[in-house]
């Protein structure tokens, strides 16, 4: 599928974040996360279900559509980029988030729980996308727009 060029790149890097989640697994992903964390996600890997690469890829464009328009709006000031960070979440808390089962949906799937790295909370910002992949984890970039030099 060939994206629409307005999508933002934030978008497109944080819905395929999400996307290689659900393709590898979420214990693939877990160094350094926390013990409690860790065997969460070991046991959510061993039950997930596999997709194939056409599912992902439909995960992972419709996604991307859905944050888009998820951080379309008077919270998106690249002047400001944590201004509004807190409306701007993707996130697994007891359940994923409606815009991560609004994806799986279009792509032809029901997402559950153990399909995904369990308390995770990404923030879509202006210029960073950035992931705290489970209970009490660390913040980490997983995207950033490369400065004009």
């Amino acid at each position: 599928m060939i994206r629409p060029m307005s999508l933002r790149p934030e978008a497109v890097a944080a819905a395929a974040w999400w996307a290689e989640r659900i393709a590898v697994g979420a214990a693939a992903h877990d160094v350094g996360a926390p013990a409690s964390n860790l065997f969460a996600n070991t046991v959510s890997a061993l039950v997930a279900r596999q997709r194939d690469q056409a599912q992902i890829e439909r995960f992972r464009d419709a996604l991307a559509e859905l944050i888009e328009q998820h951080v379309d709006g008077d919270g998106w000031r690249p002047d400001n980029p944590l201004w509004g960070s807190a409306i701007r979440t993707v996130e697994v808390g007891y359940a994923p988030d409606e815009i991560l089962s609004g994806a799986a949906e279009q792509a032809g799937f029901e997402l559950k729980l153990s399909d995904l790295p369990l308390k995770t909370v990404m923030w879509v910002n202006p210029g960073e996308v950035k992931v705290a992949e489970g209970y009490n984890a660390p913040i980490r970039s997983v995207w950033r727009a490369v400065s004009p030099s």
